[in-house]
């Protein structure tokens, strides 16, 4: 269990990561986009919407409301998440 999660946190969410105007890391979950988080890192960010991703998670249990499933898991249960990058910054674009 714990390998799978590590190896897709966001339960097949695709996530988008970019650094804002105020250079902070925004990270949401793109077909769920209320659930966002920032940090002053990428790594940050990530670990912030994890958390978020749990905290609506256990909201969803406590109402007694089934968790959505990702799109791209309803035709591919093995479907793992997606991250994209969206940055200006210099320092993260490929050479």
């Amino acid at each position: 269990m714990a390998k799978q999660r590590e190896r897709d946190r966001f339960d097949g969410y695709a996530v988008e990561l970019f650094l804002d105007e105020d250079n902070d890391w925004l990270a949401h979950l793109v077909e769920l986009p209320g659930i966002s988080a920032f940090g002053p890192t990428p790594e940050k960010a990530l670990e912030e919407l994890d958390a978020a991703w749990a905290a609506a998670k256990e909201s969803y249990a406590a109402r007694g409301l089934e968790i959505p499933v990702a799109p791209a898991r309803l035709t591919d249960p093995e479907k793992e998440s997606q991250l994209c990058v969206a940055t200006d910054d210099p320092r993260l674009k490929e050479k």
